[in-house]
């Protein structure tokens, strides 16, 4: 009974030597083993931070190198914006050199031609001058001319004063009467005669007659000096509109002239005293 008992306890221990065999496979952790898992931890941990730190720098890295080549981009553009700028204003400095080039020509061209314009100025002025000249002494010329001309042909008249105004009168009956009846003259031709002016309240106009014969009409002039003295007619030269002027001009003289006793004279625009012509001093400033 005693083996029967030996025996059988013997079995109930092997469950508990494999348990300790069991659980002897496994070892429980030291403190040395917790050191190193702590250590690989914290080297993890370190070499993680270290990816991160070298990702994190590599991404900063990558972010500036892009930036440099964005700003590099940029600066090239600048670049290539100031080359076409600089090709321009070349292009313009070019077209502008061209134009002021061709403005110098230009006005090289311009004072060329002002020269020669001015040297054709003088030229005609020098022609007007000449013309004006030729102009004056032609117009002269021609004035003196017709004044000879029309003192001729004013030679055959006079200008009778002071005979009355009468309703259908007949100017040559007039004067024919003025010739016979006051000067005695009654083989005195008249071609023509008429009245001359604009009619006034009791101022007889002028009438001009035409005598065939100068002779006669220097006879009727002289004959009038001594015959209608005291009368209200007068008789005088038919004189043109510039002897005319002359004379009245010279009233004052011939008045003088005859209160002295000398023989003043009117004759185709001329004072003649005594015979000799009367030269005007002219007063020079």
């Amino acid at each position: 009974m005693g083996d029967k008992k030996v025996s059988k306890e013997a079995p109930r221990k092997s469950p508990q030597v494999s348990k300790v065999k069991a659980t002897s496979a496994y070892t429980p952790p030291t403190l040395r083993h917790r050191s190193n898992t702590d250590s690989l931890s914290s080297s993890d941990s370190a070499l993680q931070d270290l990816r991160s730190s070298i990702e994190l720098a590599f991404q900063r890295l990558h972010d500036k190198v892009d930036s440099m080549l964005l700003n590099q981009e940029q600066m090239l553009g600048r670049i290539a914006t100031l080359e076409a700028t600089q090709k321009d204003l070349e292009k313009s400095a070019g077209f502008l050199s061209t134009a002021v080039e061709d403005l110098k020509a230009e006005h090289c061209k311009f004072a060329e031609e002002t020269q020669r314009l001015d040297i054709k100025f003088q030229e005609l002025d020098k022609l007007h001058g000449h013309l004006k000249k030729y102009c004056h002494e032609k117009f002269r010329s021609v004035s003196e001319a017709q004044l000879k001309a029309e003192r001729y042909s004013r030679s055959y008249n006079l200008r009778f004063r002071g005979i009355a105004e009468k309703q259908d009168e007949n100017p040559i009956a007039e004067v024919q009467n003025i010739l016979r009846n006051h000067l005695k003259l009654d083989n005195t031709i008249i071609e023509n005669a008429h009245r001359v002016g604009q009619r006034r309240p009791n101022k007889p106009r002028h009438i001009i007659a035409k005598l065939l014969y100068r002779p006669q009409r220097q006879e009727v002039l002289t004959s009038a000096r001594r015959s209608l003295a005291n009368t209200a007619f007068f008789i005088t030269e038919d004189l043109t509109q510039e002897d005319f002027k002359t004379k009245a001009r010279l009233r004052p003289l011939m008045d003088k002239a005859f209160k002295e006793g000398k023989r003043p004279r009117f004759r185709n625009g001329q004072l003649f005293v005594n015979g000799e012509p009367y030269i005007e001093q002219t007063s020079s400033k």
